[in-house]
């Protein structure tokens, strides 16, 4: 067992007492990668700024969640990533675990592990730049999700394969502006 490892486990041991056995495992892998959370409360460990991440959010308990097997949503992980407004219903056809905020021009991927957000915006990315339909992106989820369980090496849940966009900028620049100026007009 690598260093890292153990202190994961260590850092688990002492601070997550009670806590669901899959949430516990999730924070050992995260302690051993990104270090201890900037946040710890009774519910939730918190990163900010970890590797690609603008923040994850480790929750001790998870939503059920059936796709593309049967787990509960433990894991969120937030980037910087505008999504085209014409392109959000093809994401929560793909998978309602993706949130899309677009006034903070995030998109967040809620799952049991890291590996599992990592397909999910990849394949997000892969929706809103036109390499994927919906039906491909689902096909293509679960085949990983089966390369996963059999123990395949695969690439694509390693990492983002793209590079997340450096900063939040409004979503929707204006919109709201013209808005007022057109009920301010009395027109």
């Amino acid at each position: 067992m690598s260093t890292a490892s153990v202190r994961g486990e260590t850092w688990a041991g002492e601070h997550l007492a009670g806590w669901p056995s899959a949430s516990r495992h999730v924070a050992e892998q995260l302690v051993s990668k990104y270090g201890p959370p900037h946040e710890l409360t009774a519910q939730a460990l918190t990163w900010h700024g970890n590797g690609p991440w603008k923040r994850t959010v480790l929750h001790r308990t998870g939503v059920k969640h059936n796709f593309p097997l049967r787990h509960e949503d433990i894991l969120e992980q937030t980037i910087n990533y505008r999504v085209p407004d014409e392109k959000v219903s093809k994401l929560i056809a793909y998978n309602g675990s993706l949130v899309v905020d677009h006034t903070r021009g995030e998109l967040t991927a809620y799952c049991d592990s890291e590996a599992q957000n990592n397909i999910m915006l990849n394949l997000a990315d892969d929706i809103v730049s036109g390499q994927r339909t919906v039906d491909e992106a689902l096909g293509y989820h679960a085949q990983m999700v089966r390369a996963l369980q059999t123990h395949v090496q695969e690439t694509y849940p390693l990492k983002l394969k793209f590079k997340p966009q450096s900063s939040a900028q409004a979503a929707d620049p204006g919109h709201e502006a013209e808005l007022l100026e057109h009920l301010q007009s009395g027109a």
